[in-house]
Parts: structure tokens; sequence; C-alpha cells
């Protein structure tokens, strides 16, 4: 069994995420690594995601849903 994450991009994705109150990783895009280890999105705009209180610059950083896979 391997374990895999979606990125999630558009606002759908992330509305979906937030109704859903699933954890959402944060990480990096310049592949430094994980800075969130998880928590639900507690609001979104244009330019930054919100997650356990702190946000999160939408270009900077992905948002990602671990997802498991046979």
């Amino acid at each position: 069994m391997s374990f895999t994450y979606k990125v999630l991009v558009s606002d759908m994705e992330l509305l979906a995420a937030a109704l859903s109150e699933i954890n959402v990783t944060v990480a990096v895009k310049s592949g430094a690594g994980i800075v969130e280890p998880g928590g639900p999105i507690r609001a979104y705009t244009p330019n930054s995601v919100r997650i356990r209180g702190l946000s999160y610059n939408r270009e900077l950083h992905e948002f990602r849903v671990n997802g498991e896979r046979n």
C-alpha cells in the first residue's frame, strides 16, 4: 500500500476541503518541505489560505490532501 496526495489549487477544491473539514498539509512550492503538518481550512481568499490561525500565501505554498492508494 502506498500513499499519495492531491494538491488543492482551485477555489472549488479549497471550498470542498473547508466544508469537509479534512486535514490539509501545507508545503513550500520551492521544495523546502512541509510547513504545516495538517489542519482544516478555516478561510481562504484569492491570495491566501488560513489553517490553524496562520495564513499561507497561495503563490508560495501548496495545499495537499492525503490519500491512500493500493
